[in-house]
């Protein structure tokens, strides 16, 4: 991956230029008070045109959740203040998933991208960002092992050390980390789950 980043970040010699390439899903996020066509929106050009941020929410499976309120898209998402309507923690999740998806960067990270969904919200997202990663490079971090079935290149990490990288189907039955990790589910692991271009 590192022997690629300069191509996918552009011009590295200016901070704000490396800054405008990735797109980033942190673990912890902020529940901005804003109408649900801002919060897909954030950091970006002021827009009218509701078709990328629809196709934004559509891919996280946020549709029915957004159209359900009477304003849509212009649903303030606060219940607390007059006519605003309230997510779940999947929910934001899944916004904030869609915020990524809608910058169209040429470099996603995602960190737990997917730890407060149901299992059907999970699936859909990782679903999402395997089709999108022969656009961009896609980088997951991840505990969930089931999920790195999508990657092309899996990394597993001890202690800030690689120890080892390959496939899924490569580390099931080597009798490594991973496999031991995917067996006892009790040692902790941090996986870098790289999707995309090899």
């Amino acid at each position: 991956m590192c022997a690629r980043l300069p191509s996918v970040l552009g011009d590295t010699t200016r901070t704000e230029a490396v800054w405008k390439r990735p797109a980033l899903v942190p673990q912890n996020f902020a529940c901005w008070p804003l109408r649900a066509r801002e919060n897909i929106t954030l950091g970006q050009p002021r827009t009218f045109d509701g078709g990328p941020v629809w196709a934004a929410v559509d891919a996280v499976g946020m549709r029915e959740a957004v159209e359900k309120p009477s304003y849509r898209l212009d649903t303030l998402l606060a219940r607390e203040l007059f006519g605003g309507a309230e997510l779940s923690g999947g929910q934001w999740q899944r916004l904030v998933c869609g915020r990524a998806l809608y910058r169209r960067t040429p470099l996603l990270i995602l960190d737990e991208p997917t730890s407060r969904m149901d299992p059907r919200g999970e699936h859909q997202i990782f679903l999402e960002i395997k089709r999108i990663a022969a656009a961009r490079m896609t980088i997951a971090v991840t505990h969930q092992l089931e999920n790195t079935r999508l990657a092309h290149r899996i990394v597993v990490m001890r202690h800030g050390r690689i120890t080892e990288q390959g496939r899924y189907d490569d580390f099931v039955n080597a009798g490594g980390l991973f496999a031991d990790t995917r067996g006892s589910r009790q040692e902790p692991l941090t996986r870098t789950v790289p999707y995309g271009r090899r």
